[in-house]
This record gives structure tokens, C-alpha cells and sequence, in this order.
């Protein structure tokens, strides 16, 4: 998803992303209907190499957002991979193969 934070009240044309790329937040959206009381708290997903990868080369500009559909805890949070990291308790590697 692409965040533009200061669109509200503004006329989108096709050259406002380019004069303000500089704006533009890159979002990796994760979805849960589990019951997060405390958001990100308990989140569990997945997540490939290269979107870390994406997210540290853009820094502050990318965010994994972590919304929680469960109607007795909606919401959501946004974080960089810094932020991320530093609440992930386990990270694992999983192959995918095709035979």
C-alpha cells in the first residue's frame, strides 16, 4: 500500500507523486481476526526476506502495519523494520519449494 500522510484536503493529480516522493510511505499490510488487546502484542505472520530487505533500503519510508479485525479489538499499528525488530521474540526461516 502507498501512504500519502499529507493528501487529506488535497486534489490528487498525476504529478503529485513525483514532486512529493519524498512524502510517500510504502506500507506492508498484516491482518489478523485474532483478539489483540494489545496490538501488536501476540501478532503473529509471515513475512519474506525481501520485504525486510525493502524496508531497510527505504528506512523511515516503509512501515509494516499490522491491522487486527477482530470486533472486540479492532486497530492498528505501524512500525519500521527497526521498530519491529527490536519487539520480534522469534524469527525462523521457512523454504517454499516447487517440485
Amino acid at each position: 500500500m502507498v501512504y500519502i500522510p499529507k493528501l487529506k484536503g488535497i486534489v490528487f493529480e498525476k504529478d503529485y507523486i513525483e514532486t512529493h516522493l519524498d512524502e510517500i510511505l510504502f506500507i506492508e499490510l498484516k491482518t489478523t481476526k485474532k483478539y489483540l488487546p494489545e496490538n501488536p502484542k501476540g501478532f503473529f505472520f509471515g513475512a519474506t526476506e525481501n520485504e525486510f530487505n525493502f524496508g531497510k533500503l527505504l528506512g523511515d519510508r516503509f512501515r509494516f502495519c499490522f491491522v487486527c479485525l477482530n470486533e472486540k479489538s479492532p486497530s492498528y499499528v505501524m512500525l519500521t523494520i527497526e521498530e519491529l525488530e527490536k519487539i520480534i521474540r522469534n524469527k525462523r526461516i521457512q523454504f517454499q519449494i516447487n517440485l
